[in-house]
């Protein structure tokens, strides 16, 4: 099963957390949506990230799935969220992705985040529990 990550990002976290993904899942490639369209045909699974500023995902990622909606019905689809504020999770997902989306999702985590005008220089931030259960989430539909 050929899996392909698109992320968009602003300060590199949704693209640290693609490169991480796409070491732990078989057959996967990762696209930056902001610069290249991708042909998303021939996967059989999308995952989709992007970064959360004011509680709104990054244009590209919001503009690629309003314009791609039937196309990621059709197809395994996983979502991932880089925000700082884990507790306003919930209302982000209602904001941004379309709710039949939401329903027929395999998977829907944040990553975590990393606070706004730092620039840190591991991964701490990172939410591997979340990294990791998504990706079981995907591998079990392989």
């Amino acid at each position: 099963m050929r899996t392909l990550i698109l992320y968009s990002t602003k300060s590199g976290a949704s693209r640290e957390c693609a490169e991480l993904l796409a070491t732990k899942i078989a057959d996967c490639s990762i696209c930056d949506i902001a610069k290249h369209t991708p042909d998303i045909g021939g996967c059989d699974t999308l995952i989709v990230g992007s970064g959360v500023r004011m509680g709104k995902f990054y244009k590209p990622a919001k503009n690629f799935i309003n314009k791609n909606i039937d196309m990621l019905l059709s197809k395994n689809t996983a979502f991932y969220l880089c925000n700082s504020y884990p507790d306003t999770l919930q209302k982000v997902i209602e904001n941004n992705i379309p709710k039949k989306l939401i329903d027929t999702a395999i998977c829907i985590k944040s990553f975590g985040g990393k606070p706004p005008f730092t620039s840190p220089k591991n991964q701490d931030w990172i939410l591997m529990d979340n990294i990791n259960a998504l990706v079981q989430a995907v591998t079990a539909k392989e």
